[in-house]
């Protein structure tokens, strides 16, 4: 374990150093706490009501600029995680996304961060363990150029046009991108988005989060858990012996991209 913290901190220091140019500002930062100095994150859903997301940010980098800066948010995991577009899209995997919201929609944040304004750029999984092909020893895992890198990729969705700032030197080890030879974005690249694409992705989950508020205004408790595939959540679930359901018989909540999102 030690070693392998060792080999991660070097990868991370490295780039900092050489084409990152980002500062961890904040860091297990808590929001709307009630000890916390930071406000809850609060959404108007009509009718009278709200809904206030509160929670902690494992990490927060900032390039600043006059007096706004972009921000990136960071999530540490002990193994392989990715945004899946399908489960963002029907509102099951949200966290991360709603995170760099609570940034976008901070009303001031100069006395925390000293910028008047937080621009998003971007949302990070970073596994800590690293994700390493197999091989029979470790010289040969490692032994070509550059595969020392590979392994802390950051996984996530970020705003191609901070590019510039989040790999200077357009290296494409740090962060998952490739580009055209005019410097164009290539065709397919599921993590890193135009920027009004990836505004848009911000805007879903803020009307995804307010859609959960007013069914929880509402009353609705219905037990209807989804199916991915072969994947349902219910594995995982701490109640199944109180919703009693039969994996068998019971009508999954089925998946399916919306035309938008499948085109």
């Amino acid at each position: 374990m030690a070693e392998s913290l060792q080999d991660f901190i070097s990868v991370i220091v490295a780039w900092m150093r050489g084409q990152y140019e980002f500062d961890p500002a904040a860091a297990e930062l808590d929001f709307g706490g009630t000890n916390s100095s930071v406000p809850a994150w609060e959404m108007d859903l009509g009718g009278g009501h709200r809904l206030a997301l509160r929670g902690r940010i494992d990490r927060i980098d900032l390039s600043r600029s006059g007096d706004q800066a972009l921000s990136v948010v960071v999530d540490y995991k002990s193994g392989g995680k990715k945004l899946d577009a399908l489960l963002i899209e029907h509102g099951v995997q949200l966290q991360l996304l709603a995170y760099l919201n609570v940034l976008r929609h901070w009303e001031n944040p100069g006395k925390f961060f000293g910028v008047g304004k937080l621009v998003p750029a971007g949302v990070f999984y970073v596994n800590l363990r690293g994700q390493f092909e197999g091989g029979r020893t470790r010289d040969e895992v490692l032994g070509e150029a550059g595969a020392e890198k590979s392994p802390y990729r950051h996984t996530g969705r970020f705003d191609a046009g901070a590019l510039p700032k989040l790999d200077r030197a357009g290296a494409a080890d740090q962060f998952n991108y490739r580009l055209n030879q005019d410097g164009s974005l290539r065709k397919g690249s599921a993590e890193a988005l135009p920027r009004t694409e990836f505004e848009r992705l911000l805007d879903g989950v803020e009307a995804r989060l307010k859609e959960m508020g007013r069914a929880i205004f509402s009353g609705e408790a219905s037990v209807d858990p989804y199916r991915k595939g072969a994947e349902t959540p219910c594995e995982f679930c701490d109640y199944r012996a109180a919703c009693r359901i039969d994996p068998w018989t019971h009508q999954w909540r089925v998946l399916r991209a919306s035309k938008e999102n499948a085109a």
